[in-house]
């Protein structure tokens, strides 16, 4: 029987950010694939406010696997590695792979450094408007991607208080399920430090992808990367 990962996005994003490279990457090595948008995510480009909480996210999550026979391996982005983390708290799930995720210790950090490299984010904050933060500067999310202006004009309206809830760690972590969090060294969300104490906090094994962006999943050469999670599933699955 064929494996199933199921894909879950982060923060402004929904599932065509899989659907480009990963997906018929991952299909063609035979894995089932499941992409779904998490709630108020649908629509490529909305700027409709919309407040949903973490735990929101979370039982979207849930909703999907509750309608698989299998438990599946899941692939948590950014958001999604923290909704991911909460998700395993109580869910059923055969490999978490955590990429360029939000670490067990939530977003304070990551959001200073921000803060601190672009001062000038602040005023979105202040608007509660996070798809200001990344429009205005989406290299934080894609680097020097060539095409950062398409997948800029995707990104949609994300939700305030699922972002203010992320601030706070996560204390009670489900260890037990293999795990492997990667992450790419130019992410300029999520630092190198970040990585290596998620997957220490996990006992996971780390994957620290050289030059790697945030959106790992868009960059134009990201067979590399479907590569590294594959030899993983086949060695550990054995």
């Amino acid at each position: 029987m064929k494996e199933t990962i199921v894909f879950v996005h982060g923060m402004c994003h929904g599932a065509w950010c899989w659907e480009a490279y990963f997906i018929p990457f991952f299909q063609q090595l035979g894995y089932s694939c499941v992409t779904f948008d998490l709630p108020g995510h649908g629509e490529q480009g909305s700027t409709k406010s919309i407040h949903f909480s973490i735990d929101d996210y979370v039982q979207a999550l849930a909703e999907i696997v509750d309608k698989l026979e299998q438990d599946p391996i899941i692939v948590g982005h950014s958001m999604g590695g923290m909704i991911l983390q909460k998700y395993m708290a109580k869910g059923r799930c055969k490999r978490a792979i955590l990429m360029s995720s939000v670490p067990p210790t939530g977003v304070f950090f990551p959001s200073l450094r921000v803060l601190n490299n672009h001062p000038r984010a602040i005023k979105y904050l202040f608007q509660a408007n996070l798809l200001g933060v990344f429009k205005k500067y989406p290299k934080l999310m894609f680097s020097s991607n060539s095409k950062i202006d398409q997948y800029a004009n995707k990104m949609c309206s994300e939700s305030f208080w699922a972002y203010m809830q992320m601030l706070i760690p996560i204390y009670r972590m489900k260890k037990g399920i293999s795990m492997l969090v990667m992450g790419g060294t130019a992410d300029q969300l999520i630092s190198v430090g970040e990585f290596v104490l998620t997957a220490n906090k996990y006992g996971a094994e780390l994957a620290l992808l050289e030059g790697g962006s945030h959106d790992l999943m868009l960059e134009s050469d990201c067979q590399k990367y479907v590569d590294v999670i594959h030899a993983w599933l086949e060695r550990t699955l054995d």
